[in-house]
């Protein structure tokens, strides 16, 4: 006899193994931007572009989930935490990748100059960026755990802990956007376009890791509210 039934068996369609899956994408997108900024200071147009349609689809996979998980998750639909919750949720990661793709049209206008300062202190970001998204898609890797446990004590303690690190990491994506934005204005370019530019990715870039800071209290809110 079987005793141990899946989430999907209890409840009817589960979607918290695609609201990973949604994360996924998040970190895979941030990690694509990486490698695209890392393109348009060597001047490779044709890679830049190329890392452009490849997060553009990912944007559109995360988009599908979105819509599939939002056409199931009904009211008739029994669930371990708030309805309402889960797809204010959802709505907070989605911006995540949303703002990723933001950030890849916004590089691909035109190969940016700029001083060697000013990029290391770009990729200081990018990687604190990367690291906040990655911590929060282990934060949502949780849900199996929680759900296997009925939310047990112990599994919900261990998936909360991932916030306040994820809420420290924004922060300091904060600490360097305003380094950013200080050199940015300070510089002796005379490509003011350039600059205009690269201040709104800095911007950008920034709502990448406070979108993601966003989503991990909601999910905290969804988890402490059930």
């Amino acid at each position: 006899m079987k005793f141990v039934r899946s989430v999907a068996d209890v409840f009817g369609y589960s979607p918290f193994e695609d609201l990973h899956r949604h994360a996924e994408l998040c970190d895979r997108a941030v990690e694509k931007l990486m490698e695209q900024f890392r393109f348009s200071k060597d001047g490779e147009c044709d890679r830049v572009r190329e890392l452009e349609k490849e997060i553009d689809s990912m944007e559109y996979q995360a988009d599908l989930i979105k819509q599939e998980i939002r056409a199931n998750v009904t009211k008739s639909l029994l669930m371990p935490v708030d309805r309402q919750d889960l797809l204010n949720f959802l709505k907070m990661q989605d911006q995540i990748i949303d703002n990723c793709e933001h950030v890849t049209h916004m590089i691909s206008y035109k190969i940016i100059s700029a001083n060697e300062e000013i990029w290391e202190l770009l990729f200081e970001l990018l990687s604190r960026v990367r690291e906040t998204v990655n911590e929060y898609e282990k934060l949502v890797e949780h849900f199996k755990g929680l759900i296997e446990s009925s939310f047990s004590k112990k599994e919900i303690n261990e998936a909360l802990d991932h916030v306040p690190v994820i809420e420290e990491l924004e922060h300091r994506c904060d600490k360097i956007q305003i380094k950013l934005h200080r050199k940015i204005f300070n510089s002796k370019s005379e490509n003011v376009l350039d600059l205009i530019l690269l201040n709104e990715i800095v911007v950008k870039l920034g709502e990448i890791a406070n979108s993601t800071a966003r989503a991990a209290n909601t999910f905290r809110t969804m988890i402490l509210g059930r």
